[in-house]
């Protein structure tokens, strides 16, 4: 049987962040942060989250791959920056507002499909950049933790993704074969492949960031996707690069081994790589 891991946020379920909504974590520090902005009303907000938010991409462009994932820390030097004076534990946020099912919820089907994998004897892992200090409250409010026979985690192993450490901490527990199943090309798919995993890359219809699916594509199985999917996948490269541009990728190590477009598909796929 394969070893399967599974990124998180935009995979199985969504968080608690949210930075386009006024509540939820994000909300709830920019709230904080606003009246050390100099500015007043939605402009004081709106300037906090984008100095959080540069923060965060400094760090990335930097090459900072851990510590652009720290979003106590990320908080704390902004907050300093600005001279906030309280506190805030950002891991307390998330296992806070975790409890609203409009901030945070599993996609369709994603029980099922750890259930299904579950069952077919697989071992399932989560590879994931979010610290595990905002995962584990996540996946334990919607009951998805139990799946996972480990969370591999940046703030665990000292790398992320693309990185191939994170990738060869997940191989401990099992496979080969190992898949990764992730909702980015360059961060997933190109990870997985440089450390000698297969690739299943999932873009569900309303998730954060996706886009109209080709009909052609949509009427294939997944494994046989990939192949037809080559300008497809170059313009959501291009798309990923333009919100998330480091590390750089190029296309062909970013071919996955299969496209699923539903989470129902994911057993599918795994099946079909396996055999």
């Amino acid at each position: 049987m394969a070893l399967i891991s599974f990124d998180l946020d935009g995979v199985l379920c969504r968080n608690p962040f949210q930075s386009k909504r006024p509540d939820g974590v994000f909300g709830h520090i920019r709230k904080e942060l606003a009246p050390f902005t100099g500015l007043t009303g939605p402009e004081a907000e709106e300037a906090a989250l984008r100095m959080v938010l540069e923060e965060h991409r400094n760090r990335l462009m930097a090459g900072k791959m851990v510590d652009c994932f720290d979003w106590d820390d990320i908080v704390a030097t902004v907050g300093k920056r600005l001279g906030y004076t309280g506190q805030m534990d950002v891991a307390a946020l998330v296992t806070h507002y975790a409890q609203n099912p409009d901030l945070c919820y599993g996609y369709p089907g994603a029980e099922a499909c750890l259930q299904a994998l579950t069952d077919a004897g697989h071992t399932l892992v989560a590879v994931t950049n979010g610290f595990r200090r905002y995962q584990e409250p996540v996946l334990r409010q919607l009951g998805l933790l139990p799946y996972f026979r480990a969370l591999i985690c940046p703030d665990m192993v000292g790398a992320a993704k693309p990185e191939r450490p994170i990738f060869e901490a997940a191989a401990a527990y099992g496979g080969p074969p190992r898949i990764h199943v992730g909702d980015t090309l360059h961060h997933d798919v190109a990870g997985a492949r440089r450390a000698g995993w297969q690739a299943i890359y999932l873009h569900q219809p309303g998730a954060p960031g996706s886009t109209e699916i080709p009909a052609e594509l949509a009427a294939l199985p997944p494994v046989q996707r990939p192949a037809r999917a080559m300008a497809w996948l170059r313009f959501r490269l291009q798309r990923e690069l333009q919100f998330y541009p480091w590390p750089p990728a190029e296309l062909a190590e970013c071919i996955p081994d299969a496209i699923a477009f539903r989470l129902a598909e994911v057993p599918e796929a795994v099946a079909a790589l396996v055999r």
